[in-house]
């Protein structure tokens, strides 16, 4: 054998969270928890199947890492300001995939500042939105 590699566990979560999600091909993605582990490899993973992926951290370095992550455009937004208007900016129709991985970077979290509405804007699009979780129950 002469290259071997391992996905790991956070590697399984963000493949298993980003596969719940469907089709990525065109659609706005919008992922929480970006810097951690599972949030750093579901960016990748949704970027290299065709999303527009919004990415949600902290502005400053832990921006620089996310956007550093991929070739592909990855837009960072900072989930301690409004999530709901950085959204909405970026995706006036809304986004048509969730997928959150850590509750802490989440705008209704108790442990978050964060001041936005708990979900994003909705999607005009007449492919339903998805959601799924990374995180253990």
């Amino acid at each position: 054998m002469r290259d071997a590699g391992a996905l790991g566990l956070a590697g399984t979560a963000a493949f298993d969270g980003v596969a719940l999600l469907g089709p990525l091909e065109g659609r706005t993605v919008l992922i929480s928890g970006a810097t951690s582990g599972v949030g750093a490899i579901a960016v990748q993973l949704a970027a290299a199947r065709g999303a527009r992926v919004i990415a949600m951290a902290k502005s400053g370095s832990e921006s620089g890492f996310v956007s550093a992550l991929t070739d592909a455009e990855v837009t960072v937004i900072d989930y301690l300001q409004d999530v709901t208007a950085q959204v909405r900016a970026i995706a006036p129709g809304g986004v048509e995939a969730v997928l959150r991985t850590s509750p802490a970077t989440w705008p209704s979290s108790p442990r978050s500042p964060a001041t936005a509405a708990p979900s994003p804007p909705p999607s005009p699009s007449p492919r339903p939105r998805r959601t799924a979780s990374c995180r253990p129950p």
